[in-house]
């Protein structure tokens, strides 16, 4: 059993439990007023049935576009031509450039609006999983995607416009958990890496958490290190073993806008701090935290609750590898 806010980000509820049925089975929605004197009127959207064979979206191109542009989307299951097959944009039907089983390219239409994307495949109309796509007139740049990692409780959002990324997160953060929770802007890593940035701004709660982030997976439990601002703190988080608790320590004061740097060498991650973004200081020691040599690297933004956005611009960022 599994419980959402936005049919994206999913959170389970309770255990699994082990009853014995046969094969066939019926699944549905079922509604009881807890009485048989009366009524109870429930309304439902957004059903779909899955079976073993659902659809699968992978990849996408981007999480984030304006009217018009195009989206590539990567999974399996999609069937090799249309036939009556669907992608849904917050329920309605987006424009489909070319599909195969493995790839659609759509566009997205006037009147679109921000919300769950989908395939759903005819006849029975088979849902895959959903990614949240924002329709805005300042999408990331090219190879840059978003998404909230763990239960956020607010959907977060990114944007790009003059050099400067806007990036909103809700989320409970990094902060001694292992589950984090927060919104990430970010591109794959090959191997080794550094990105680069200056916090410019920061709007919302005096424990909000700004910063620089590079995780193994997007899974909310994941191994990272995350360099951050902290009210007027420089902070950094550390997950050494998959599902395990955080660990956090004080590197540095901070005074916006500031600059800061992470770099990976192998399972070997340092921290730098600048005024000016030419003259660099260590802060701290270097942390090794065993990850695959494929992650993550972006920018990351918590609230440090799930109940409000806290919003942050960087800019001059930038990712290197050798």
């Amino acid at each position: 059993m599994y419980g959402s806010s936005d049919d994206v980000n999913w959170v389970q509820l309770g255990t699994s439990q082990t009853v014995s049925m046969a094969s066939s089975a019926y699944v549905g929605l079922a509604v009881s007023n807890r009485t048989t004197s009366s009524l109870a009127t429930a309304t439902f959207d957004s059903v779909s049935v899955n079976s073993a064979a659902a659809p699968a979206i992978t990849a996408v191109s981007a999480t984030t576009g304006s009217i018009g542009s195009q989206v590539v989307i990567s999974g399996s299951g999609f069937g090799a031509t249309q036939g009556g097959s669907a992608v849904l944009l917050s329920g309605a039907a987006v424009t489909i450039n070319s599909w195969s089983d493995t790839s659609i390219t759509i566009s997205i239409p006037a009147g679109a609006t921000t919300g769950p994307m989908l395939v759903s495949v005819a006849p029975s109309m088979n849902d895959s999983n959903a990614v949240r796509f924002t329709v805005t007139t300042q999408p990331l740049p090219i190879g840059w995607l978003d998404q909230d990692v763990g239960a956020a409780g607010v959907a977060g959002s990114a944007g790009y416009a003059n050099g400067v990324f806007t990036v909103a997160g809700a989320g409970q953060g990094t902060m001694i958990t292992s589950t984090d929770g927060f919104h990430f802007v970010y591109q794959p890593l090959a191997g080794d890496g550094t990105i680069v940035a200056r916090v410019v701004s920061v709007a919302g709660s005096s424990a909000a958490q700004v910063g620089a982030m590079i995780r193994e997976t997007l899974g909310p439990g994941a191994n990272h290190v995350y360099l951050f601002d902290y009210s007027s703190s420089l902070l950094m988080t550390e997950r050494t073993a998959t599902g395990a608790s955080s660990s956090y320590q004080s590197v540095g004061s901070s005074t916006l806008p500031n600059w800061i740097k992470l770099v990976r060498s192998g399972n070997v991650f340092s921290m730098y701090g600048s005024s000016d973004g030419v003259n660099w200081v260590q802060l701290g020691t270097s942390q090794t935290v065993s990850m695959a040599s494929s992650v993550y690297v972006g920018l990351a933004v918590s609230n440090r609750t799930t109940a409000t956005l806290a919003t942050a611009t960087f800019d001059n960022v930038s990712l290197t590898s050798p």
